[in-house]
């Protein structure tokens, strides 16, 4: 059984999806898991996001990129719910000449 701290700890960055809303925390992406179905849950990707979530040792980091692109592979990422390239380059500061 996973630690509820683990389970609690936010993904970096939220990872927005096209059939299960926006999946925040290890604990919502564990039950977004779940109710994937069989066929999606068995494919490669998945399975490596799931070996990263019960090793917990996984670095959230590791969990938020490696679920975004699972659920990438699977084509179910909203992107319209995404921040863009341009959305985050202009909220960097500009570089000085």
């Amino acid at each position: 059984m996973l630690r509820p701290a683990y389970l609690s700890k936010k993904l970096t960055p939220p990872v927005p999806t096209k059939d299960g809303g926006t999946l925040r925390t290890i604990q919502e992406a564990c039950e977004y898991m779940a109710a994937i179905g069989e066929e999606r849950e068995l494919r490669r990707h998945w399975q490596h996001v799931r070996k990263l979530i019960l090793d917990e040792e996984a670095h959230v980091l590791a969990v938020s990129w490696q679920l975004r692109l699972a659920i990438l592979k699977d084509a179910k990422f909203d992107v319209t719910a995404s921040p863009s390239r341009t959305d985050v380059n202009q909220t960097e500061p500009k570089a000085q000449p």
